[in-house]
């Protein structure tokens, strides 16, 4: 009896063992013992649980690549019918400020990036030097006007010439004596006359030479000739500058779009057709813009034929903007920046 409840005891147990553990369908690789074949290999299929979130995944991907698809098609559409190019970039007129004189520096009036208008003091040189020749020059000048006056007091006194010796026995009244006399009177106010001309040619020159003097001392302050944002600034005081010196750069307002479109979109492009204008500087904020003109082939392009060849060049293509378009941005647009360019056909 004892060994047959031991039994009993025992084929429940396994039962409640067998009922706890849940049976999972997996794709999984058993390997069992064989006595002659050594290992035998055999395949679970997986479960529904894990198959679930492959067929999703799978579906989500197909999906983003039909979408991409139709995006990139619908992308070469719109390049189709509207000409655009990410190779564009801002521009506008620079002025350099150079230094027409040689000097040192005294004073910069300006800093970076400000604003200046026609005449604004940019810098100032040591003027001392030029104060001593603009002096000197003067000097120069009043004494040749009084040498000039000499000269023409000398042509209204002309002095009464002296007879000749082989003359002298001939009577006071002849004629001969008469000519004689106004002849050499003639002769001596040739000669004043002509050295009256001589000083006021050195007059003039002299005048011209306080011009020149003054210029130069004028040339100590450099102003702005145009209006613009200061940039590019080269130059510290106590510094020594030469002639032709670039020292400051103006970047005129009113700037502009230089727009690298292939040439086989070149087609589609007319002045006067309206632009779209994206500045990465500024994303959230769209531009609008007119075609002005289109550039000439640069010349150091090829003579190949690009079609043989598929070597597409890139045409620049001027785009100005509207001025409504980028009102309050006038001062923030600088040349360099990177820019998006659509084309809008008529």
């Amino acid at each position: 009896m004892e060994r047959l409840d031991s039994v009993q005891h025992t084929q429940q147990a396994t039962g409640l063992e067998e009922q706890k553990t849940p049976v999972v369908e997996q794709e999984v690789t058993a390997i069992t013992p064989a006595a002659s074949n050594g290992n035998v290999k055999t395949k679970v299929p997986l479960s529904r649980s894990r198959l679930l979130p492959i067929v999703v995944v799978g579906v989500i991907l197909g999906a983003g690549a039909i979408a991409s698809g139709i995006y990139a098609y619908r992308q070469w559409q719109y390049a189709q019918r509207f000409p655009q190019t990410d190779n564009a970039y801002v521009t506008a007129d620079i002025y350099p400020v150079t230094s027409r004189i040689s000097g040192i520096v005294s004073q910069i009036a300006v800093n970076e990036n400000q604003v200046v208008t026609p005449g604004t003091l940019l810098v100032k040189l040591d003027p001392q030097d030029y104060q001593v020749s603009l002096a000197q020059a003067k000097a120069s000048l009043e004494l040749a006007k009084q040498q000039a006056a000499l000269a023409q007091k000398k042509i209204r006194n002309v002095p009464v010439p002296v007879l000749a010796p082989q003359l002298s026995a001939l009577d006071n009244n002849t004629p001969a004596r008469q000519n004689l006399l106004q002849a050499q009177a003639t002769q001596q106010r040739d000669i004043n006359e002509q050295q009256y001309k001589t000083a006021l040619a050195t007059v003039a020159q002299k005048q011209a030479e306080v011009k020149k003097a003054e210029l130069q001392l004028s040339y100590t302050n450099i102003n702005a000739l145009v209006p613009g944002k200061i940039g590019n600034k080269n130059v510290q005081v106590g510094q020594r500058v030469e002639p032709g010196q670039t020292l400051f750069t103006v970047v005129q307002p009113n700037p502009w779009i230089i727009g690298n479109f292939p040439e086989n979109q070149l087609e589609k492009i007319q002045p006067g057709q309206k632009a779209d204008i994206k500045i990465a500087a500024f994303p959230s904020r769209n531009f609008a813009g007119k075609v002005d003109s289109i550039a000439l082939m640069p010349q150091n392009n090829d003579t190949n034929n690009s079609a043989l060849t598929n070597n597409v060049r890139r045409i620049p293509v001027k785009i100005t903007f509207e001025p409504t378009s980028i009102k309050g941005y006038e001062s923030r647009i600088t040349p360099g920046m990177s820019a998006v360019v659509t084309v809008i056909p008529n």
